[in-house]
Order: structure tokens, then sequence, then C-alpha cells
């Protein structure tokens, strides 16, 4: 296995990324899209050791920062953007010569799930989609975090202030930071929240998709998993690890093992 420490230009941004090619090449590959964390994918460790694993099983694994985040420049862009790292990330990586045509699979943890469903409809190249914790749609799941952390009142008071944030910041008298990032309420209500999973998932047809939650998750429940799983199309896999919570923390081997057998099930 060979590791390379790579930059992808999207546009005006250059995202950070580590790309690992195994002995055996041109490969089949997987794009692995990290959750919301300031840190990028630098946060869960796992991130990194589920890019090494599958790499010794075969794959071309390519690891990358979203915009504003880890070593990426740019600005976080509440979804919007990340749509579009996505999407670079595919054309960089299938233009690379140990990479086999139209053999990539994504692979996304809650919000990096979320912006892989709504970059890659109708996207050839792409053989199938993994889904860690990802919710049914952000509105939904946004006032669901707001109400748990702040209560009602507090879901009230984000609700006016956001569409006040409009047309005067109200950041001081609404702070909201989720992993290290700091949120504006009116991107948040005007870009995160339009996030529909369960829109997007129906747009891929034909697509297999691995659906993985655990039942011990505050932010992603598994109503939420099988609300996107009952609309996805054929052919579709759904699995509840026991006792995981959202970061997957003590069942990190679990989520990856599972992840990797149907990666390479989907390849023979």
């Amino acid at each position: 296995m060979r590791t390379e420490k790579v930059w992808i230009t999207c546009r005006e941004v250059k995202l950070y990324g580590e790309l690992r090619i195994p002995g055996s090449i041109p490969a089949p590959a997987v794009v692995v899209c990290h959750g919301m964390d300031v840190q990028g994918f630098h946060f869960l460790k796992y991130y990194g050791k589920f890019a090494e694993k599958v790499c010794e099983s075969g794959f071309v694994s390519l690891l990358f920062d979203f915009r504003g985040v880890g070593n990426s420049g740019g600005a976080f862009d509440y979804g919007s953007g990340e749509q579009r790292d996505v999407r670079c990330a595919l054309d960089w990586l299938s233009s690379r010569k140990e990479v086999a045509a139209n053999q990539i699979f994504l692979v996304g943890h809650s919000l990096g799930g979320a912006v892989s469903l709504g970059a890659v409809e109708s996207d050839e190249r792409v053989k199938g989609l993994v889904l860690w914790s990802v919710p049914k749609n952000h509105d939904y799941n946004v006032k669901k975090f707001i109400s748990r952390s702040r209560g009602r009142r507090g879901l009230y008071a984000f609700l006016v202030l956001a569409r006040l944030d409009r047309f005067v910041n109200v950041s001081r008298m609404f702070s909201l930071q989720v992993y290290g990032i700091c949120l504006r309420p009116r991107w948040v209500l005007d870009k995160l929240m339009k996030l529909n999973e369960t829109r997007d998932i129906i747009g891929l047809k034909g697509t297999p998709i691995l659906i993985i939650v655990g039942n011990a998750d505050p932010i992603v429940g598994v109503d939420e998993a099988e609300a996107i799983y009952q609309v996805a199309g054929e052919p579709k896999t759904l699995v509840v690890i026991d006792g995981a919570d959202h970061n997957y923390r003590g069942k990190e081997d679990e989520l990856i093992s599972k992840t990797i057998e149907w990666l390479k099930n989907q390849r023979r």
C-alpha cells in the first residue's frame, strides 16, 4: 500500500486529502466523506483506519477534508459547497490511472453522507453508496438537535432569529456552535435545513445502498435510517449496530468490517 498527500482543486478552493493505493491496480475506489467537524477527517481516527483497511482489501481509498475544515481552504458552506466538493473529489479520483473506470463507491458519515446523496444523482461512476448515521432530512434533524439542547423555547427563538438574521447579524444573540464550527442562524435555515436526504435517495435509481445506524445514537435515530431505507430503491441494506452512538465509539471495528464486507460483495 502506498499513501500520498494530495490537493484537489475545486474552483476557488483547494481541498486536502490522503490517497491510499493498493498493490494491484487499476482497482475500484472508495471516497470517504467525513461528518461535520472543524477538524475534518482528522477528528475521528477510524476514518483513517477504515481507509487503510479498505485499501488492504484491494480498493483505492481517498480521504479528504471538506472546505473550511481540517487542512482545506475556503469556508464551511452548510452543505451547498460541500456537494460541489464531493463532485470535485469524484472528478479528481476518476482521472487517476490507478482507479478502475466507473467503479467508485462513496462512504459518507452524517453530513458527509447527506451531501453525497445530493451530489451523485445519475453519476454513472458511482457504483454504490454507504451512509453512516445520516438523517432523513436536516429540517427535522436540526430542529430535534436544538430542541434537545435548548428546549422548545430555544427552538422558537432560533426560528425567529434565523429569519431576522437575513437582515442583521444576530450571532451574538444566538450562538450556535456544533463540533467546533460556529454556525450563523440564517445559513442554517436557508442552506443546511434545506438538505433532504429522503428526497435525494429516491433519485438514486438502481444504485446499491448500505445504510448503517447505531441504536444508541442521540443525533440520528433508527427511525430516520428506516425512513430513508423505506424510500430507497433496490438493492438496499439496513444495518443497526447495537449500542453504537453517532460516532460509533467502541463499535468502530464492527462498523468497518460490515462496511468492507458489503463493498467486497458489490465488487464481485
